[in-house]
């Protein structure tokens, strides 16, 4: 994964868990009924729909990992439609269920690559040493 890619999808996941501190001291529908908690949660599913967007550009085989990721990106931009009027119960369920499932798979995708990073560094020092590099 391209360091673009991995420093978006970080933010993606800062902007979910702003969006988990503003509605964690009640419950998600009285939270989302609050105009400033909602105008701040649609805020940062903006940060997310912009910050996965970029990422899947950054990294198209993150299309493979995730292949209803336009389908994340669409529902962002339908909780936070200006035009149109965003139903309370949508955006309840969308925070509360699609959300939640892509903050999870978004930190998997990132440990994931933290994981192959430190591989990596292994077998570079692990290569060093065979040719007697010392560092």
């Amino acid at each position: 994964m391209t360091p673009e890619a991995s420093r978006r999808l970080g933010h993606a996941l800062q902007a979910i868990s702003s969006i988990q501190r503003y509605i964690a001291n009640a419950p998600l529908q009285e939270s989302l009924s609050d105009d400033l908690t909602r105008s701040a949660v649609q805020r940062q599913l903006g940060i997310v729909q912009e910050a996965l967007r970029v990422a899947l550009v950054e990294e198209p085989s993150l299309r493979q990992i995730w292949p209803d990721g336009d389908a994340l990106l669409a529902g962002c931009a339908r909780m936070r439609d200006w035009e149109h009027e965003v139903a309370l119960a949508d955006l309840v369920g969308f925070v509360g269920g699609d959300l939640k499932l892509w903050q999870g798979r978004l930190a998997e995708g990132l440990r994931l690559q933290q994981d192959e990073g430190a591989k990596l560094d292994q077998q570079i020092a692990e290569n060093m040493r065979r040719l007697k590099y010392d560092f």
